[in-house]
C-alpha cells in the first residue's frame, strides 16, 4: 500500500505478517521502505539519508566539558542554558496567538536535567514543580505531559530508564460508548537517550510483561481518515527498520509535527489516530508541544487559546510552522486544551490556562538543574 508523505512515496508494511517480511524486503531493496531512506530531490537525484534498519540515527550531542571558572549564576531567573520568552503572533483578521517558548541547551549546561514523571493522583504542573525531590535538582520549568483519560495516563512515561507508564496498546474506536472496532495506535514519543541526545520516534508497547517499547519507521497501517486500521497489534518484528527503544526519560503524546525539518502534522494526525480523541488538528486551541533543534537543543512551546488572555490558539499546522521557524528539525504535540500550562522558575504559572486555572494532569515534563560543584 502506498501513502504520500513529504512529497515522496512512503510505503507502509502490510498487516499480514507473512506479506510484511517479503514486502519490506523488496521495498528496502528499492530504498523506499520508510521515511529514513533516501528521498528524491526536485531534480530527480537521491539524497542519501539511509539509516541501517534497527539502528537509530546518530544525533548524539556531546556536552561541552564543565568550565571550572565559569560563572554559573542564574540570569533573569534562569540558569545558564535556559531561556523562557513570551511570544505574540499575528494570525490575521484581528486574531493572535500568545504563549511562551522555553529553549534548553544541555550541551552548554551539563547539569541540566530532563525529567518525565507521572502522578499516582492527578495534580497541576505547579505541584509537579514543587514536589520535585532534591536529588533531582532544583526545578526550573514544568509543563503538562501527555494524554490521559479519567485518572489514567494513556501516553507513555519513562523515568530513570524505566517505563513507569506503558504506551496504551488498544482503544475502542471512536469511543467506548460507540465502539465500532479496536485500534492499536503507534504514536509519537520524545526521549532523552543514555548518551544524552534527544529523539522523537513512533513507538508501540510490544511486550507488557517486559515493558518493551519498539520504535517503528511510521505509524504503520493505521489511517483514521479512511477508517482503515491494523487488525492486530504490531510485534517487534512487524517490519524492517525497528528496534527496541530504551530512553532514560521519555514522554508520549502525538501527533508528530515536524520530521527532518518538514511539517508532517496532518498525515501523522490521521495515522496516529488522534481525531476521535479530541486533539482537534484544524482548530485553533491551546497547545503544549516539544521540539529538537539541529544542534540538539530542546524547545518547549505552550500557547493559550479559546480567548484566554486574548489568545486564539494554534492549529497543528500553525504549531509545526512555529517550531520550524525556531530551527527545530523534529517536534511533537503533547496534551493541550485546558491542560496546557507552563510553570516558570519561581514556581508560578506563566500562561493563562483556558480553564481559568491549571488543570490536574497525570504526567509532566520538568527541567531542573543539579548544583554545580
Amino acid at each position: 500500500m502506498e501513502k504520500n508523505l513529504l512529497g515522496g512515496k512512503f510505503y507502509i508494511c502490510s498487516m499480514k505478517r507473512t506479506l510484511a517480511i517479503v514486502s519490506c524486503s523488496l521495498l528496502l531493496a528499492a530504498a523506499a521502505c520508510s521515511p529514513d531512506h533516501p528521498s528524491a530531490a526536485a531534480d530527480g537525484t537521491q539524497t542519501d539519508t539511509t539509516v541501517t534498519p534497527g539502528t537509530p540515527a546518530d544525533t548524539t550531542v556531546t556536552p561541552a566539558p564543565p568550565e571550572p571558572d565559569r560563572d554559573w549564576s542564574w540570569t533573569d531567573g534562569y540558569p545558564v542554558g535556559v531561556t523562557v520568552e513570551p511570544f505574540a503572533e499575528d494570525l490575521g483578521e484581528g486574531d493572535k496567538c500568545l504563549g511562551f517558548v522555553a529553549t534548553i541547551d544541555f550541551a552548554e549546561n551539563p547539569n541540566l536535567r530532563f525529567i518525565c514523571t507521572r502522578a499516582q493522583k492527578k495534580k497541576g504542573p505547579s505541584a509537579f514543580f514543587a514536589d520535585l525531590s532534591e536529588d533531582q535538582g532544583k526545578a526550573v520549568i514544568a509543563t503538562n505531559g501527555g494524554y490521559f483519560a479519567g485518572s489514567t495516563s494513556v501516553s507513555l512515561v519513562a523515568h530513570a530508564g524505566n517505563f513507569v507508564i506503558n504506551a496504551f496498546r488498544a482503544f475502542n474506536w471512536p469511543n467506548d460508548e460507540n465502539a465500532q472496532t479496536t485500534i492499536y495506535p503507534v504514536r509519537s514519543a520524545i526521549g532523552r537517550m543514555p548518551d544524552g541526545h534527544f529523539e522523537i520516534r513512533w513507538v508501540y508497547c510490544t511486550s507488557v510483561a517486559f515493558k518493551t517499547h519498539t520504535a517503528f519507521p511510521s505509524w504503520l497501517d493505521n489511517n483514521e481518515k479512511t477508517e482503515t486500521f491494523m487488525s492486530e497489534p504490531p510485534t517487534a518484528d512487524y517490519c524492517e527498520g525497528t528496534w527496541s527503544w530504551e530512553p532514560e526519560d521519555a514522554i508520549g503524546g502525538g501527533p508528530r509535527l515536524v520530521r527532518d525539518g518538514m511539517d508532517v502534522s496532518t498525515d501523522a494526525y490521521w495515522g496516529e489516530c488522534l481525531d476521535s480523541g479530541g486533539t482537534a488538528a484544524f482548530s485553533r486551541v491551546p497547545r503544549t508541544a516539544v521540539g529538537i533543534t539541529a544542534d540538539g537543543r530542546l524547545v518547549l512551546i505552550v500557547c493559550d487559546g479559546r480567548g484566554s488572555g486574548g489568545s486564539k490558539g494554534y492549529t497543528l499546522t500553525d504549531l509545526a510552522a512555529k517550531f520550524i521557524s525556531l530551527g527545530c528539525t523534529d517536534a511533537m504535540n503533547l496534551d493541550g486544551g485546558g491542560s496546557s500550562c507552563i510553570v516558570g522558575s519561581d514556581g508560578k504559572i506563566l500562561n493563562n490556562p483556558s480553564d481559568g486555572s491549571e488543570r490536574a494532569v497525570s504526567s509532566a515534563v520538568i527541567i531542573s538543574e543539579i548544583p554545580h560543584n
